[in-house]
C-alpha cells in the first residue's frame, strides 16, 4: 500500500526521471505482491514515458519558437531601419518640394497679377494654395482679385482648410 501511495505521489508531483528510477529500484519484483500492483506500475510507467515524450516535444517546440522569435526580431529591426530610411526620404522630398514651391511662389509674385491669376487657375487647388502661401499677402490679394469669383472662393476655402503640419516624429 505504501508503494502504491509513493507511485501516485510521484505521478501527481511530476518529479524527474531520476526520482522515478529511484522509486523503481525500491519497488523490486519481490516487493510487488499482486498482479494488480504490477498492472498499475506498468500503467504508470507508460504514462511517464508519454509525459517524457511530450516534454521532449515541448522542448523542441520551444527551441523552434526561440529560433523563430530571433528571426522575427531581426526582421522587425530591418523593417524599422527601412521605415526610418523611408521617413528620412519623405522628409527630404517634402523639404525639396517646399523649396521648389517657394521658388515658384517668388516667380509668380513677380508676374503681373492677371497673368499669375490665369496660370494659378490652371493648377490644382492644393498647389495653388501652397503657391499663394509663399507670395506676399498684398500680391496674393491682387492675384485672387484677378481670378473669377468661383475659383477665388474655392482657393479661399482650401486656404482655410490647410491642416496644421505635425512636427512629431513617426
Amino acid at each position: 500500500m505504501i508503494a502504491r501511495a509513493l507511485i501516485v505521489f510521484l505521478i501527481l508531483t511530476g518529479l524527474s526521471s531520476a526520482l522515478f528510477a529511484a522509486s523503481n529500484e525500491l519497488l523490486d519484483e519481490e516487493q510487488i505482491s499482486s498482479v494488480e500492483e504490477r498492472r498499475i506500475l506498468v500503467s504508470i510507467e507508460d504514462e511517464y514515458a508519454k509525459l517524457e515524450e511530450r516534454e521532449t516535444k515541448i522542448a523542441e517546440r520551444e527551441m523552434r519558437l526561440k529560433t523563430l522569435e530571433g528571426e522575427v526580431d531581426k526582421k522587425l529591426a530591418a523593417m524599422q531601419t527601412l521605415r526610418d530610411e523611408l521617413v528620412e526620404l519623405l522628409d527630404r522630398k517634402a523639404a525639396e518640394e517646399g523649396e521648389r514651391i517657394g521658388e515658384l511662389s517668388r516667380i509668380y509674385e513677380k508676374m503681373a497679377p492677371q497673368k499669375a491669376a490665369y496660370l494659378i487657375k490652371q493648377l490644382d487647388n492644393q498647389l495653388a494654395v501652397e503657391l499663394l502661401l509663399g507670395i506676399k499677402k498684398k500680391v496674393a490679394g491682387k492675384i485672387l482679385d484677378n481670378l473669377d469669383s468661383e475659383t477665388a472662393t474655392e482657393l479661399s476655402k482650401a486656404f482655410t482648410e490647410i491642416p496644421v503640419k505635425d512636427t512629431a516624429s513617426y
